[in-house]
């Protein structure tokens, strides 16, 4: 028996009344464990086992890290309950997860990403832009996939101060007076890769409200997409969810803006 605190990621239905709980642990890393009976109405352990709920589970962790764990009972549990309730928050905390999820080998222990995630959750629970939150998990995720942009500083001569521009060629960025080196630079604008070296090192506990136009936010996703799928070749269902909810929203807006010019 042990004591199991972690970050619950997801759940899945196993046999007609027992759930598989993915959870981030404290102790262990990624393990998946066993809830018999959870989905029973008079379960003692069903109320707990939700996504994105912290919980302190009485268990069994997986033999040697590999298989399944147990939880037997619920010392203690809080669910991130704004996450839960908020669509687009959701939403974005699914990506996060995913990327977590696929980011660290099971049973690998990381202790400082676990905080991470915890302070991240914290975050998204307060009110804090999604989109930004999950955008510095992605950023600082990259270099878990054997992708390690280099956004401090010009390779080829050393500047950390200037106007830059992200550059595949150079693995990250270079400076204004070094751009002719590379015709197949992104062009970003300098508020973009003045956000992104941010976001890169950045700890996440010392975000608070940040406002940024929705220039600048697409110009920063558009990057870390593009990373994603060329460099590390991933593409989540949750961030095409995202994507096809934002031109949802969107054509929403315009329809909305459409009424009010003929009323």
């Amino acid at each position: 028996m042990a004591l199991i605190e972690g970050l619950i990621l997801y759940i899945r239905p196993y046999r007609d009344s027992d759930l598989l709980v993915r959870v981030f642990t404290k102790d262990q890393g990624m393990v998946t464990l066993m809830a018999r009976g959870a989905k029973k109405a008079k379960s003692k352990v069903g109320f707990a086992c939700q996504a994105y709920t912290w919980a302190v589970f009485d268990g069994v962790y997986p033999k040697n890290g590999q298989g399944l764990g147990f939880i037997n009972a619920v010392q203690d549990s809080r669910v991130y309950r704004h996450v839960v309730e908020d669509i687009t928050v959701s939403a974005y905390a699914a990506l996060i997860v995913k990327i977590l999820d696929l980011a660290f080998e099971e049973g690998q222990v990381q202790p400082n990403w676990y905080q991470k995630a915890l302070i991240g959750f914290d975050k998204l629970n307060q009110g804090i832009d999604p989109q930004i939150i999950t955008n510095i998990f992605e950023l600082q995720l990259l270099p878990s996939f054997g992708v390690a942009p280099n956004w401090q500083a010009d390779p080829i001569s050393g500047a950390v101060v200037g106007d830059f521009d992200y550059s595949e060629k150079y693995n990250g960025i270079i400076e204004r007076s070094h751009f002719a080196l590379d015709d197949h630079r992104l062009n970003l604008d300098p508020k973009v890769v003045y956000y992104l070296r941010q976001f890169s090192a950045i700890d996440v506990d010392k975000i608070s409200k940040v406002t940024l136009s929705m220039m600048t936010k697409r110009g920063i996703q558009r990057v870390i997409d593009y990373l994603y799928e060329r460099e590390v070749g991933l593409k989540p269902k949750e961030k095409v969810f995202i994507q096809k909810m934002a031109a949802w929203e969107g054509q929403l807006k315009i329809k909305a803006r459409e009424r009010e010019e003929k009323s």
